[in-house]
């Protein structure tokens, strides 16, 4: 054990400058030593796995400690594609319209299951998507009045509603 530990010692001192000669091809910048740390282990592997009779020791571990350092590069570019992926997707949550990320679904789906369709048109317009009544009534083609009236009665049945009605605020 002593003497593998010493004879891994002599290789690293001669793989060293090979290894930190990789990085700086390879334009790493490390500044917490994690890829020569990397080129270490794959240094290791090719102390364990090498044949002299399947050629030179030295093409094997170049070839060995370069992709080693590039699977660790692929590795880290794909954490840091997933964390801006989880930052993007987290950003648009913060930035939906006004009312939406208010909403407790519960309760939505209390309210709704109130009003009929045409009033739950309004609703949904009206105070989730922050519509004008003109907007509805273009969008649903109907009238001003029309869609002043499924308000109208959407309010007096969620005045019913105490719970409601004091979330609502309308």
């Amino acid at each position: 054990m002593v003497e593998e530990s010493l004879a891994f010692e002599q290789l690293l001192g001669e793989y060293k400058p090979m290894i930190h000669n990789l990085i700086n091809r390879l334009g790493i910048m490390d500044p917490h030593k994690e890829f020569y740390q990397e080129g270490v282990l794959a240094l290791w592997e090719v102390s364990q796995t090498y044949d002299e009779k399947k050629g030179k020791r030295s093409t094997f571990t170049y070839f060995i400690i370069r992709n080693r350092l590039i699977s660790l590069i692929r590795k880290k570019n794909h954490k840091q594609e997933q964390i801006e992926e989880i930052m993007v997707k987290s950003s648009n949550e913060a930035t939906i319209g006004p009312h939406e990320f208010e909403w407790d679904p519960y309760l939505y789906r209390e309210i709704v299951c109130k009003l009929s369709e045409n009033q739950r048109k309004w609703f949904d317009g009206f105070v989730i998507e922050d519509l004008s009544i003109k907007e509805i009534a273009l969008r649903e083609q109907v009238s001003v009045d029309a869609v002043k009236n499924w308000g109208r009665l959407a309010k007096r049945k969620l005045m019913k509603e105490p719970v409601v009605l004091s979330y609502l605020d309308i």
